[in-house]
């Protein structure tokens, strides 16, 4: 799909695999870097959702 959008076939395999990954937890990170790194607490896909439904 990716090479079929104009991607060269290196780069898919590589967003391909990664995206994999993803999905297995290899971005899982429970040590609050990406807080850190954005100046604010997380917050859950929970939370989002009951906040956006609420208005």
């Amino acid at each position: 799909m990716l090479t079929g959008a104009g991607l060269p076939a290196d780069l898919a395999a590589l967003l391909a695999d990664a995206d994999a990954a993803a999905s297995h937890g290899a971005l899982f990170d429970d040590g609050g870097a990406l807080g850190r790194l954005i100046g604010r607490p997380t917050k859950s896909m929970q939370s989002l959702v009951a906040t956006a439904l609420r208005g």
